[in-house]
């Protein structure tokens, strides 16, 4: 009788899995119909818009860009403390965040196809490990007859970080998933932004914590970049959480922003942020710091793309 619950869990988290996995087939084998039919006595349709952003990530945010073909992205992300002492930062003690770290990602992205891509890593944060797809949909056209870039991304992640409390949770209870798509539009030679509906699952969470928590979250994300010079530009991004904070412990909406630069085989992204995390299965329903109480961190990534 003791295993019903677990089980009747089990099945619900199957069903997920098996509903992320089926959108995103159906997608993929519609995708190839919808692009015959807009070209069909469209002139000029396959120009399509290249780089609408520079790298897969703008800072928080997904982009609708995939790693090229047999090509491997090696990339680093470093997130520090906060900064402001009422955020529970050290302030000039700490260097302003300098001397912590509070998420460290390290991640592989290969691309199998020019529209297809997937990634590894392993986050600091909970001991995240993690595998992700991302399929481009959709490629913006310069004669704007496919006016939009629509790319679908996946991601699934497991936690060994077991709570003291729950040494015997099974290992299923620690996976999390979220499921995205980017709508992007690259408007000029300048600017880009980009829309992106998030779906975040978690199969635990703690309601010691946040008694109003829950296992499904709903969010809207936003990103965009201002290219200042050939190798220069402003990034952004913003995740607004459609969740219930009536009561238990208020979570912030993720806001950051930063500068990103251009070195040959390299982009190199500075920031702050005050994003929890570096993984959106972890920072999108987690983020618990206020950029108005000092809760905003420095941050960076380093992109190294091989040619495989």
């Amino acid at each position: 009788m003791a295993l019903t619950p677990f089980i009747k869990k089990m099945k619900k988290n199957n069903c997920l899995l098996i509903f992320i996995l089926l959108v995103y087939s159906l997608a993929a084998s519609a995708q190839d119909s919808l692009m015959a039919l807009l070209q069909s006595g469209v002139s000029g349709a396959n120009e399509k818009i290249i780089a609408t952003f520079k790298s897969t990530k703008i800072i928080s945010a997904q982009t609708n860009e995939t790693t090229k073909k047999r090509n491997l992205d090696f990339r680093v992300g470093h997130l520090f403390g906060n900064m402001g002492t009422k955020a529970g930062g050290g302030g000039s003690h700490t260097l302003y965040g300098l001397d912590q770290s509070t998420d460290i990602r390290i991640s592989f992205d290969y691309g199998i196809t020019e529209r297809l891509m997937v990634s590894f890593g392993r986050n600091k944060r909970q001991e995240n490990l993690s595998g992700a797809v991302k399929f481009r949909l959709l490629e913006q056209t310069t004669n704007n007859k496919i006016p939009l870039a629509i790319t679908f991304y996946g991601s699934s992640a497991f936690s060994p970080k077991a709570d003291p409390e729950e040494i015997y949770t099974p290992s299923e209870r620690r996976m999390s998933y979220c499921a995205q798509l980017i709508i992007a539009r690259n408007f000029s030679r300048s600017f880009s932004f980009e829309i992106i509906p998030s779906f975040v699952h978690r199969n635990l969470i703690d309601l010691r914590v946040n008694p109003t928590d829950k296992n499904d979250l709903l969010s809207l994300g936003f990103g965009g970049r201002m290219k200042l010079t050939r190798s220069f530009g402003i990034i952004a991004d913003y995740f607004h959480n459609f969740r219930d904070e009536s009561t238990g412990i208020k979570m912030y909406a993720p806001l950051s922003l930063g500068v990103e630069i251009e070195t040959g085989g390299h982009v190199f992204s500075i920031m702050f942020t005050n994003a929890s995390g570096l993984l959106e299965n972890d920072f999108i329903p987690n983020t618990s710091d206020s950029w108005g109480d000092g809760g905003s961190k420095f941050s960076f990534n380093i992109s190294r793309v091989f040619k495989l």
